[in-house]
């Protein structure tokens, strides 16, 4: 029987921002009814794909490949909110679309129907906070006003392997957008 990874596409962030975004938002999330996420787990996720066969790695590679002529964009991370009460998030401004477009043409290559995608940084996870204990941590980081901005110039197939600490992450490999295709 062949292994399989749990695997998804996402845009990594660059340390100090992830270091930016766990100081100033993470960290302010109350403990006692959210999981936040580690600071080194900061990343905007693409396409989640699940379990997926190990043995198929160099083909969903090359069918990533395709990708490269993808133009590097700017976006902002800039708004918070959050999916049903259940997770809290550092959604995009500026560079929405272009996320959009870009975990599209993903789900083309690989050949995988395309979910609603919403480009956005999982800051925590409720874990029993009440619907009040949700909308105070919502408008506490919304009194923040957080704005950075990023330049996107490329992606990375990440594994996610469930411990009872969270999850770990692992890049597995990494496509980056040609410098003939930039603006």
């Amino acid at each position: 029987m062949s292994e399989s990874k749990r695997l998804f596409f996402a845009v990594n962030l660059p340390s100090e921002l992830r270091q930016k975004i766990f100081c100033e938002l993470v960290e302010e999330i109350p403990k006692n009814c959210f999981v936040r996420t580690r600071e080194e787990n900061l990343h905007i996720t693409l396409v989640f794909l699940g379990y997926f066969p190990e043995a198929k790695l160099n083909e969903l590679h090359e069918k990533a490949k395709e990708l490269e002529n993808f133009e590097k964009f700017e976006a902002e991370l800039n708004c918070i909110g959050h999916f049903k009460g259940r997770i809290l998030w550092l959604g995009t401004g500026k560079g929405t679309n272009e996320f959009n477009l870009l975990a599209r043409r993903i789900c083309n290559a690989i050949g995988m129907q395309c979910n609603d995608f919403h480009a956005h940084v999982t800051l925590a996870r409720n874990k029993g906070a009440s619907k009040e204990e949700f909308d105070a941590a919502v408008e506490k980081l919304r009194t923040k006003k957080f704005a950075e901005k990023i330049t996107v110039r490329g992606f990375d197939l990440m594994e996610s392997t469930l411990t009872p600490e969270g999850p770990r992450y692992k890049k597995v490999f990494s496509i980056d957008f040609s410098v003939k295709g930039s603006r």
